[in-house]
């Protein structure tokens, strides 16, 4: 048996993080399939040795990492013939207008300030997951 095309990999360098949004997410979607990166090297090296139907429909991606930034992995990915269809979901801390507009020429599908606390990280998780999950079309890998 073949493993399920994953739903949403997230690439935080907060394993907390991580786990406070998988946990939320899983509240929501029980039957929604997340991957996990630590970094963007190690989520490259990942998504670059997966076949077709095995990369993630989404990815939310953290753009304040160290060693490789948000910004440089989603460089990377939209350059990435394998990759570059994947819709790239940015979260961050910050909203600058600059790096929100810095994303998006790179290629982001979405920018959005990472909620404080547990109720709207919550309320923003069901309506990403309704949209991203439910309405929205993507591009099959």
């Amino acid at each position: 048996m073949t493993a399920r095309q994953p739903d949403l990999m997230i690439i935080d360098d907060s394993e907390d993080q991580q786990q406070l949004m998988q946990n939320v997410c899983k509240m929501i979607e029980p039957n929604l399939q997340i991957i996990t990166a630590e970094c963007g090297a190690v989520a490259l090296k990942y998504l670059r040795a997966q076949g077709q139907g095995q990369l993630p429909k989404v990815i939310l991606l953290d753009l304040r990492m160290p060693g490789m930034s948000g910004q440089e992995v989603l460089s990377e990915l939209k350059s990435d013939l394998h990759l570059k269809r994947i819709p790239v979901c940015i979260f961050s801390n910050a909203d600058l207008e600059t790096e929100i507009c810095d994303c998006y020429e790179r290629g982001a599908n979405f920018y959005f300030k990472k909620p404080t606390g547990l109720v709207q990280l919550k309320k923003f998780l069901e309506h990403f997951s309704g949209i991203w999950f439910k309405f929205a079309s993507v591009c099959p890998n």
